[in-house]
């Protein structure tokens, strides 16, 4: 088959079947698939697709439990296919679906690698996007172009055409995070991509709301890191760190906090850590860990094996840095801020692995 269509989706059972039809419409000489990779959608989107593909056998839908993010479902849907292109839409109805037979024209005649549809290749600004959006897409933009190493006008477009041979080549360095596929595609590619642009223009959404919140920002970061410095520290650990830097001073107010009310140390500290450990789990499973998020009672659950993994972690750290400081190894022993940021180190790699691993189980 000469090219399959990957659409993520999650809630927009009242765009796919409009994008099928107009998909039909704009590539009725050529012979294609689409595939929508759907985040098990609340509105039950992955219903709707499995009704169209009873009708149209080049519809398939892949439905993903207990796991989200655009980028990963981007990943699955094309290691799915076995056609020559892969083209990337999404399902928004934002994305000018007229423009896909330019696409593969110009990849053919070019012999490029990639084709990327643009929103701001003949724009500065977005008429689909509101002002805020447009703002941070030039922001997003800059920081991305200054990593990449390619200069695109829009580093952000989720619209693009890729050979599968290309694809396939870069697949095992993409790094799956957040929501913007193209960046990591670029800063994963140990190959130069022969690529062009091309222009076009981003519709207003109609129906359903946009997936881009206030913590996509946070993924977009880690992504930049995990493309800069990723080989070095991972993104999500260096997440994972800072975020149990804010459990520090937490526990430090909450501490204070208990002692102003006279509770015994011995208690003050023993809340406070629990309180720590909380504020700990709740913005890695926001942040951190975003993709594979727990909920209701799997929130719960994740909760306590949180507790009792970092547990293990902190009683890791104060035995090992007490060995040290007690120790005659040179230039550790006697040393307490040494000792203790080693023993910090060790639990810290320790509550890492075990979230990683058993809480939100990423491997």
């Amino acid at each position: 088959m000469l090219l399959s269509i990957i659409s993520p989706t999650y809630n927009e059972s009242k765009n796919v079947e409009k994008l099928v039809k107009l998909i039909e419409i704009s590539l009725s000489k050529y012979k294609y698939e689409i595939i929508f990779v759907d985040d098990d959608s609340t509105d039950k989107t992955h219903e709707i697709i499995k009704k169209i593909a009873f009708k149209k056998k080049n519809i398939r839908c892949i439905r993903r439990i207990g796991r989200r993010g655009l980028s990963s479902a981007v990943i699955e849907g094309c290691l799915s296919s076995s056609s020559d292109l892969l083209l990337i839409i999404d399902s928004d109805l934002q994305h000018d679906e007229k423009k896909i037979p330019a696409m593969i024209e110009l990849l053919k005649k070019e012999k490029l690698d990639l084709v990327i549809a643009s929103r701001f290749l003949n724009h500065k600004n977005v008429l689909g996007l509101s002002k805020y959006r447009n703002v941070l897409s030039k922001i997003a933009n800059f920081l991305a172009n200054t990593i990449s190493k390619a200069k695109l006008t829009d580093p952000m477009s989720g619209f693009f055409l890729i050979k599968r041979s290309v694809f396939d080549c870069i697949a095992p360095n993409l790094s799956g995070l957040g929501f913007k596929i193209l960046l990591d595609i670029f800063s994963s590619s140990k190959n130069k991509i022969n690529y062009m642009e091309i222009s076009f223009n981003f519709k207003k959404r109609i129906y359903g709301e946009s997936k881009l919140d206030s913590l996509v920002l946070w993924e977009y970061l880690l992504l930049l890191w995990q493309s800069k410095f990723g080989k070095i520290i991972s993104a999500r650990f260096l997440s994972f760190c800072l975020i149990g830097g804010s459990g520090v001073i937490v526990h430090i107010i909450a501490l204070y906090l208990f002692i102003s009310l006279e509770y015994s140390f011995l208690h003050a500290q023993t809340f406070s850590t629990f309180i720590a450990m909380t504020s700990n789990f709740f913005l890695n499973n926001m942040l951190t860990y975003r993709d594979k998020r727990k909920r209701g009672l799997f929130a719960l659950k994740a909760l306590i094996l949180f507790y009792l993994t970092c547990g293990v972690g902190a009683s890791a750290n104060i035995g090992i840095s007490n060995l040290l400081f007690l120790s005659n190894i040179s230039g550790v022993s006697g040393i307490w801020y040494l000792s203790g940021f080693i023993g910090a180190i060790v639990g810290s790699v320790w509550n890492f692995l075990m979230s990683s691993l058993v809480t939100w189980k990423t491997r």
